[in-house]
């Protein structure tokens, strides 16, 4: 697993940024000076499968269970932080909120940022929180829509808009997107992810899943009891999981009395369109607001 360690480590505060399919630590590329020109410690690493990280070829080699203990491994085994102020966005928070659940005294803060904790029980997450954005990226990717030389790449070009790249990405961004997979057989995970996530039997696709839903599930009461400081900052064009903040303010505590804001003219890649806003956020939330009120 590729990581990253930026920053003193006497820092008073440890910036946990993570990301999502089919992204790499680069996605946070617009976050890292501003959180180290106020003295912060930053941590970035790359899920395996995507990045610089090692990427496995067979998609059985991928699982949500798996993917959390490669987390865990390297978060706490290995690098052994506390005091985190985490950033979640997609996939970094479908896998982090399970780490986060399961060792709660790790982290001080939650930012959540275009993700969700899915728990493939209808009744539960309901459809309006995983709705059909979600399903159609899912379809799209089970086709073969991230197959073929430079569709990883073109897909950012087309997706990552919003006030901080107004003009879209330069070709060296698109060409840094790209590059962790310079063929499909390097690509393994970003085919396969979209199908880990447990959907349940709302799932359009024809293709539910369930593992690692009751996990999470059980793991909800932790989030229903959480007082630590959480802060959501969702996209405004988000089609995919823009609408999962929901959950999050109706039960969760942690999210009471903090400043919410709404990513303006961002999409489901925030950290590219909404860059700068969610990097102010983060520091005004861990500077200020995002204090424990206990």
């Amino acid at each position: 697993m590729a990581y990253w360690l930026l920053g003193s480590s006497d820092a008073s505060e440890t910036i946990l940024l993570t990301h999502g399919e089919p992204a790499w630590s680069y996605l946070n590329r617009r976050m890292i000076g501003p959180l180290l020109l106020r003295g912060y410690r930053v941590v970035l690493f790359d899920q395996v499968g995507f990045g610089r990280s090692d990427k496995p070829s067979r998609r059985t080699d991928y699982s949500y269970e798996r993917h959390v203990a490669w987390n865990e491994d390297l978060l706490f085994h290995h690098l052994d932080l506390h005091g985190i102020t985490a950033v979640f966005q997609d996939w970094g928070g479908l896998l982090g909120l399970r780490v986060a659940a399961r060792n709660p005294q790790r982290f001080d803060r939650l930012v959540l940022s275009n993700t969700a904790f899915p728990t493939a029980d209808m009744s539960f997450e309901g459809v309006d929180y995983i709705g059909e954005g979600f399903f159609g990226w899912k379809q799209f990717v089970f086709n073969g829509g991230l197959a073929g030389s430079g569709k990883i790449g073109g897909l950012f070009a087309r997706a990552a808009l919003g006030p901080s790249c107004p003009d879209g990405l330069s070709p060296e961004e698109i060409v840094a997107y790209q590059a962790p997979f310079p063929e499909d057989r390097f690509a393994a995970g970003a085919h396969v992810f979209p199908e880990l996530v447990p959907t349940g039997p709302h799932d359009t696709t024809g293709r539910p899943q369930t593992e690692g839903g009751a996990a999470n599930r059980q793991l909800w009461a932790v989030f229903e009891s959480w007082t630590k400081p959480v802060l959501l900052a969702f996209g405004e064009n988000d089609p995919v999981l823009g609408k999962c903040d929901s959950i999050w303010r109706d039960r969760c505590p942690g999210t009471r009395g903090q400043p919410h804001l709404t990513l303006r003219g961002a999409g489901h890649f925030s950290q590219d369109g909404g860059g700068e806003q969610l990097v102010k956020a983060v520091i005004g939330f861990v500077d200020g607001a995002g204090q424990s009120k206990l």
